[in-house]
């Protein structure tokens, strides 16, 4: 019983040996020694997880006080503070893969510490190594988790600027589809969609669809910052292009209502009109969105002045859109006479001929109105001989 108690032990007392071991082959943690990992102060999950990067030693910061520069005491190495300085030291000389290692090392301390300051810089300046690298994905990523994480944030301003530089980078391909397509408008074109991406700067799926979440992310994330109205522009023109007309509808009329004194908002008003038009593709759609798109119309026409030289496009818009309703209101009309209401259809036809003068549709409702005399004064008869 002895010995297999003794073999027991000896078998449990090498475990650490094989552990550090194990740990000293890999080569993104520090390694420690047996004997190490039997002191309290080592055996601890932030040194273990410790990436295998050599860090300077923290540079000596001064502070301007009462009109002159003193020396602050050094930072100590192992302290985040200390480790936060000399982890920058590393993204100065470019080291951009390591300084990376320590900075998300340091911003999961910091969050289990508690430590908000350190955690909020950590994670910003992980996210500008990822950017430095031109790992886009995963530097959007962080930069939305800083922004998520810190609504205020005191970086939130470059976090912004750096998503809108990669949604613009994003959709090169996009801008290089709508050229080609404008060059051969007048002719049959065919360009094969990119479907998968292996280029470490773009997400491997949807390179589009990515850049048109970013561009909602940075509306969401700072809707009073300078680039939210470019940001619901390039949405609108991505669903505007993909003849999504509702989305691009709903992202222009957003600038439009959000941001009047912009300068995409007279573009944007314009092509919210023909996405509203777009929408109602025969009678039988809801006819709102014609009443929108009228009353954008008057918008554009009364307060944009920056529209003037294109008024008669509005007024041709204006045009069609009253057509569309004409025949909308001409369809209610026709419905009533197919299902042999007579007096209803002639009320419905009425309101074409009234609402809509001069159009081919108020010639129309007024033959159909003299055809229908003759049944409707019948029926008015035949309603007051039931009284």
């Amino acid at each position: 019983m002895r010995a297999r108690k003794s073999t027991r032990l000896t078998t449990w007392r090498g475990w650490p040996a094989i552990l550090a071991s194990v740990l000293a082959m890999t080569g993104g943690c520090q390694s420690f020694s047996a004997s190490d990992l039997w002191k309290a102060d080592t055996w601890t999950y932030e040194n273990l997880t410790r990436p295998h990067v050599k860090l300077p030693d923290p540079p000596q910061e001064a502070v301007y006080r009462a009109g002159h520069w003193e020396q602050e005491g050094p930072l100590q190495p192992g302290t985040l503070a200390g480790d936060l300085a000399s982890a920058k030291v590393l993204l100065e000389r470019g080291e951009y893969g390591d300084a990376e290692k320590v900075f998300r090392w340091l911003a999961s301390r910091a969050k289990k510490e508690r430590n908000a300051d350190i955690y909020e810089e950590a994670l910003f300046y992980e996210a500008e190594c990822q950017f430095a690298q031109r790992r886009y994905p995963a530097a959007r990523e962080t930069y939305e988790k800083l922004v998520k994480e810190f609504p205020s944030s005191r970086f939130r301003g470059e976090a912004v600027q750096r998503q809108f530089a990669i949604a613009e980078y994003w959709l090169e391909d996009t801008r290089a589809e709508i050229r080609q397509k404008e060059q051969n408008k007048d002719g049959w074109s065919f360009s094969l969609p990119r479907l998968v991406n292996f280029e470490r700067e773009k997400p491997t799926f949807d390179v589009e669809g990515h850049a048109q979440k970013v561009c909602e992310a940075i509306y969401i994330e700072d809707p009073a910052g300078p680039l939210a109205p470019q940001a619901l522009y390039r949405a609108g023109g991505i669903s505007y292009f993909r003849e999504r007309y509702d989305e691009a509808d709903t992202y222009y009329s957003m600038l439009v209502d959000q941001y009047p004194k912009s300068p995409l908002a007279p573009a944007a008003l314009e092509l919210a009109i023909q996405s509203k038009v777009n929408q109602v593709r025969g009678p039988a759609y809801d006819g709102r969105k014609l009443i929108e798109a009228r009353q954008l119309v008057d918008t554009a026409l009364r307060s944009y002045p920056e529209l003037e030289n294109k008024r008669d496009v509005l007024e041709r818009t204006l045009i069609a859109i009253n057509e569309q309703q004409a025949e909308k209101d001409f369809s209610v009309a026709e419905f009533y006479r197919r299902t042999h209401h007579p007096g209803a259809a002639y009320f419905y036809y009425e309101i074409v001929r009234r609402r809509y003068p001069g159009t081919s549709w108020a010639a129309k409702a007024t033959e159909r109105m003299h055809e229908l005399r003759a049944k409707v004064e019948a029926e008015a008869a035949a309603a007051s001989e039931g009284k």
